[in-house]
């Protein structure tokens, strides 16, 4: 196919400082005349590439498109393959697909590179469940927003299941524990909001185009983005739990034992979102203080039961 002898050509000539037609048409099994209307379909799509004749001439990347291996050691080619491979894993995208090809071109004349990077002590899995896969779509028309600073539409249900048509200017996406969310300027509140991808349908791009304005990425760390109250009540946990408590909140967040309980502090919201994060915890959790939230918890527990009471 056309594409993959592109593809072909491309890493040749990252690999090799001059490449003869003659070797290219042999390599890749095509006329000579063919390689040459390759090359210029490659200038054509933005590839610096140029054809030198001679003895010593032959076909070449100008030299300011390729990076100078030298300007990384091997382990700082190591350390972006693998980096690029994790990122990868969440969005699919082609330049970083195009850039993984480059760096590993780099690796072909290293042995011992080859080898640590087929025996990495090191390992980031961010594949996606099937939920999250499925939103590649959205995050697709979304960077074309981006990209072409076109206004984004969609309707959007909030955490109390109101449904809304918004109108936005995409700045970023952030991708955090397992969720996709969209740092946009909502025209409808005249402020940056952050959203959910997961409660948006009906994606589509306007016409009508944005100047961008002077965008500060929003935090993250639930300490306003999230309209919500969060108080730091207290749990006595099963010990199979004790690592959920540290990779959310950290080691010192354990405050004692009890018997072969863990007593800890877990900061929720004192509403019905933050008794469904107890509630993953099941059986093996207990919320202890304040009183107040206690009480709470327990009355939300009734109304769940209440769903399910034998008529």
């Amino acid at each position: 196919m056309k594409v993959e002898r592109l593809i072909a050509i491309i890493m040749l000539l990252l690999e090799r400082e001059t490449v003869s037609t003659s070797e290219l048409s042999e390599k890749l099994e095509v006329s000579r005349r063919t390689i040459f209307r390759d090359i210029d379909a490659l200038n054509v799509a933005g590839m610096p590439i140029m054809v030198t004749r001679g003895a010593m001439g032959g076909v070449s990347l100008m030299k300011s498109y390729k990076v100078d291996k030298k300007l990384f050691t091997p382990k700082d080619v190591q350390s972006l393959i693998s980096s690029l491979q994790s990122y990868n894993q969440l969005l699919e995208n082609k330049e970083i697909t195009n850039t993984l090809a480059k760096l590993q071109s780099m690796t072909e004349d290293n042995d011992l590179l080859k080898q640590n990077i087929n025996h990495q002590k090191f390992s980031i899995d961010l594949e996606l469940n099937e939920g999250n896969r499925s939103l590649r779509s959205l995050l697709k028309i979304t960077e074309t927003a981006m990209n072409e600073k076109r206004y984004l539409l969609f309707n959007y249900i909030d955490k109390n299941g109101e449904s809304t048509t918004r109108k936005v200017e995409p700045y970023k996406v952030v991708f955090k524990e397992s969720r996709w969310y969209l740092q946009a300027f909502s025209v409808e509140r005249n402020n940056y909001r952050i959203f959910k991808l997961a409660r948006m349908s009906e994606m589509r791009l306007d016409k009508e185009t944005f100047t961008p304005r002077e965008f500060v990425s929003l935090p993250m760390d639930d300490s306003g983005w999230m309209t919500k109250e969060v108080v730091p009540v207290i749990i006595k946990i099963d010990r199979s739990l004790k690592d959920k408590v540290i990779e959310r909140f950290g080691e010192e967040n354990i405050i004692g034992i009890e018997g072969n309980k863990y007593i800890a502090q877990y900061p929720i919201a004192d509403n019905e979102e933050g008794y469904n994060i107890l509630l993953k915890f099941g059986r093996k959790c207990e919320l202890i203080e304040p009183l107040s939230v206690r009480q709470n918890f327990k009355k939300y527990l009734m109304e769940v039961m209440e769903i399910y009471k034998d008529n």
